[in-house]
């Protein structure tokens, strides 16, 4: 098995209106199939604000009101690609505090070349499960439930 090795770097929101998190339903990369941040890389130029702002409205439809930048986690990630072969990702994240209007009717989703989000759900924090939720959903509800942001890097293997 050839053993690929990625680095990713990028901006996350975590916004919690009455005990429910805003997130995306991955369609690519390792986390297909379960709930994700929204959030994701920076375009050329972008300042990290800029581009969770933008990844807010690209991935889930609405527009951030309030920002607050609350620390960097990171994991590692095995997985498997469409060719059979293995990708360790070390996967950086910068997360945000976000407040959104959960009454305002979002835009659709963008459509594009590379849209990893089908849609965005407000998810109960009771239902989030290590079955169903990405690494970086289950570290938003740790830094939910403690105020903490892990200091560890975990390590979590979706190889088929």
């Amino acid at each position: 098995m050839n053993d690929n090795f990625y680095r990713h770097i990028g901006v996350y929101g975590i916004c919690v209106v009455n005990n429910c998190m805003l997130v995306i339903q991955k369609i690519l990369g390792p986390y297909t199939g379960k709930y994700d941040l929204p959030g994701g890389r920076l375009e050329k130029t972008e300042t990290l604000e800029q581009g969770i702002i933008r990844e807010l409205r690209e991935e889930t439809g609405h527009t951030v009101r309030k920002l607050k930048n609350i620390g960097v986690c990171d994991f590692s990630v095995m997985w498997t690609l469409r060719d059979n072969t293995a990708e360790r990702v070390h996967h950086i994240a910068i997360l945000y505090e976000v407040d959104v209007d959960s009454e305002e009717t979002t835009k659709a989703i963008e459509s594009f070349e590379g849209q990893d989000s089908n849609g965005a759900v407000w998810l109960s924090l009771d239902e989030v499960t290590s079955r169903n939720s990405s690494p970086l959903v289950l570290q938003a509800v740790e830094w939910i439930r403690t105020g903490s942001i892990p200091a560890a890097c975990g390590h979590f293997d979706y190889r088929i």
